[in-house]
């Protein structure tokens, strides 16, 4: 990542790419320690030797110089710096995937994160968001701890499990539906993977969320459906409303973008893509509907009358794009 750690302008960095082998946590909690601005994860990808860091390097290096002006002017130095690395990567992670729907336009500093001009000539706004855990460690998920044991088990009601998530993703689409002001589709693009204790259920998150949809159910006749739940509740509180797109207070908001999959684990051949993926869901109450079309990305469309998951269609990158990194 040479010509990265050029533009972040730190000499001391460059002595620390690749130094550490795998397994060896003893000597990255001394780089941790000893380079304490940076991200965890950014320091990760810089100091281990894994098969498969250096063309997540060759991935990250690639696209920023593809999508420097669309990005954050100070994206190399706010990607490294502690704290920002995953929002930084989702937002990278997502000009590949909007890029294969139509064109990015370059943004204002005080406008929306992106705009895509899509083929119908529609100009939609994507906010990205990547929450995190919540500052109240009773309304965290539990994350394994294998310091003791290798094995790590967790049972429970996944109401109780996926509560956490629910409540950072609820609070980040309100957050961002909020400042919204503009005449133009809106679509929020939704990252909870810094949210996510050991494990998450995209489809029950924002069926939850979106639509106020429980657990599946069962009938006597073989009829599969939905527990209607259109409430949500931290723990010993009162309830309140969630079901956001059958409410016409957030049809402003044409669309929601999500997963709970790490940015890395979204670069080419990921984990990510193998596990839940993207999904977009559509809003049938917005106000600004928008045909575009996501190909790379899952589709989660709902209404009174159906409920149906669409898998993707193509690949998340463009064939010239995996052909150039595949050649390092």
């Amino acid at each position: 990542m040479k010509s990265l750690l050029d533009k972040i302008g730190d000499a001391r960095l460059e002595e620390i790419a690749g130094c550490i082998n795998i397994g060896n946590v003893k000597k990255f909690k001394e780089i941790q320690v000893q380079f304490p601005e940076y991200d965890p994860t950014f320091l990760w990808l810089l100091c281990y030797t894994r098969e498969d860091i250096p063309f997540q390097q060759k991935y990250i290096e690639e696209n920023y110089k593809i999508f420097h002006q669309i990005l954050d002017s100070d994206f190399p130095r706010l990607l490294s710096k502690k704290g920002w690395f995953t929002s930084r990567m989702w937002e990278m992670i997502l000009c590949d995937v909007l890029s294969n729907s139509g064109d990015l336009i370059q943004k204002s500093a005080s406008g929306p994160d992106f705009i895509l001009k899509v083929p119908n000539g529609d100009l939609i706004q994507i906010e990205a968001v990547a929450p995190d855990e919540a500052s109240d460690k009773t309304l965290r998920s539990i994350r394994p701890d294998y310091s003791h044991n290798k094995i790590f088990s967790l049972t429970g009601n996944i109401e109780d499990l996926e509560r956490p998530i629910l409540l950072r993703v609820l609070k980040g689409i309100q957050d961002k539906a909020k400042s919204h002001s503009s005449e133009r589709p809106l679509i929020i693009a939704l990252n909870s993977s810094k949210t996510v204790g050991l494990s998450s259920r995209d489809p029950y998150v924002l069926g939850r969320i979106l639509f106020g949809l429980g657990f599946v159910t069962l009938s006597m006749h073989g009829e599969v459906g939905f527990q209607q739940n259109p409430f949500l509740n931290k723990p010993d509180s009162p309830s309140f409303p969630v079901a956001l797109f059958r409410d016409p207070l957030y049809k402003k908001i044409s669309g929601i973008i999500y997963t709970s999959q790490s940015p890395l684990s979204l670069i080419p051949n990921g984990s990510g893509w193998h596990n839940y993926g993207i999904t977009y869901v559509p809003n049938p109450l917005a106000s600004h509907e928008t045909e575009v079309c996501f190909p790379s990305l899952r589709r989660i469309e709902c209404t009174d009358e159906v409920y149906r998951e669409i898998d993707a269609d193509s690949p998340p990158l463009s064939h010239d794009q995996l052909h150039v990194l595949a050649s390092v």
